[in-house]
């Protein structure tokens, strides 16, 4: 019989086989780091000894929670496994938002539990040429208004790129003006096969991607259950990941 319980190290190899079922391009360090800024709010549902299914929260103070890693393994969907996940996560919380980016699979299920279509979200792909990596300073105020709530310490983390399992990641980025964000894009260490996710309301970001030479493949639905937050996407020229926001 399926328990649900909070996630830990010990599942790094389950968790690693979920995403690769799913074909995500999370490696180790990304399930890592998870573990580590949410350990309350990471669960998963373990049938015969292993973890099948998980989903994430993470707290960005009182105003916002974000939800992410809804997976399960193809031979246990159907059983109810995501939406009581999902539950766990809402449960675990108390934010006046949650907020999450849904996949065409996942939103039927984030619909029943009452979030509302904001906007469209984008990836983005292209070959990027090696470029130095070079160290940008982070505007955490201007940050704190473009997304709606503080995540400071999780920008110190991340940086403005980091390796995946099948493509490098270009976020997050903050901005001002496109020039600003073209230095970032240019300057995050990453090369090679390269994914980038835009906020459809910001029109500057997407004409930048398409200047570098990415080309849109995957469209996701930046989803809301709660009060609406102050925010201004159109500062957002890079998320941080399904993940996060």
């Amino acid at each position: 019989m399926a328990q649900l319980r909070k996630l830990n190290d010990q599942d790094l190899g389950d968790l690693m086989a979920l995403s690769i079922s799913a074909n995500w391009n999370q490696v180790e360090a990304d399930w890592r780091r998870m573990l580590r800024f949410a350990p309350d709010g990471c669960f998963g549902m373990e049938e015969g000894g292993h973890i099948v299914a998980s989903a994430t929260i993470v707290s960005y103070g009182k105003s916002l929670a974000w939800i992410g890693m809804v997976l399960t393994l193809p031979d246990y969907r159907g059983r109810g496994f995501a939406s009581a996940l999902l539950r766990q996560c809402l449960n675990s919380v108390d934010v006046t938002c949650v907020k999450l980016d849904a996949t065409d699979l996942g939103r039927p299920v984030y619909e029943k539990l009452g979030f509302v279509e904001e906007y469209v979200v984008e990836r983005w792909r292209a070959e990027l040429p090696d470029n130095p990596n070079q160290d940008f300073s982070i505007d955490f105020e201007l940050d704190r208004q473009a997304f709606g709530a503080d995540r400071a310490e999780l920008l110190q983390d991340l940086g403005f790129g980091r390796p995946g399992r099948m493509a490098s990641y270009v976020g997050p980025i903050v901005c001002r003006t496109a020039d600003e964000a073209r230095q970032r894009v240019l300057g995050a260490g990453v090369s090679g096969p390269t994914l980038w996710d835009i906020p459809r309301p910001n029109p500057e970001a997407v004409a930048l991607a398409t200047e570098l030479g990415f080309q849109p493949f995957r469209k996701l639905w930046r989803m809301r259950k709660g009060e609406p937050i102050q925010e201004r996407p159109d500062l957002v020229y890079a998320l941080a990941g399904f993940e996060f926001g």
